[in-house]
């Protein structure tokens, strides 16, 4: 990928705006009964990832001059600033803490089968985009 200065400038715009999205979206899950402030922040950016990653992968995007710093924007910026590991490592300890590994494993299942879905779903949406 052409590392640009625009290009490093829109991966730096998406991944503030991923960043606040995800600061924003920890009030939707704050009083779930288990640790789990990630899930719609990870969901959400598994969701664009995929849809974006399908889009682009299209040969009429593929041939866009604005797709040099476009994708990198939604992809590395919104979605990688969106989704986070650590957050997630630090909500499986808590949960582990507070109610056991058995309710910490099966978060960590249902957010990996969930992230699969929520990206093949994103993928089917980017490929039924009518050009």
């Amino acid at each position: 990928m052409n590392e640009t200065v625009p290009t490093l400038f829109a991966v730096a715009l998406g991944g503030a705006l991923g960043a606040m999205l995800r600061f924003r979206l920890r009030y939707v899950t704050k009083n779930a009964p288990i640790s789990m402030g990630t899930l719609p922040a990870n969901l959400l950016a598994c969701l664009i990832l995929g849809f974006v990653s399908a889009l682009f992968a299209d040969a009429f995007f593929a041939m866009k001059s604005w797709q040099a710093w476009f994708q990198p924007f939604l992809t590395v910026g919104v979605a990688g600033s969106l989704s986070t590991f650590s957050s997630f490592m630090l909500e499986m300890h808590e949960n582990h803490t507070k109610y056991g590994w058995k309710k910490s494993i099966g978060y960590a299942s249902f957010t990996f089968v969930a992230g699969l879905i929520v990206l093949s779903i994103g993928i089917f949406l980017g490929t039924s985009v009518p050009l």
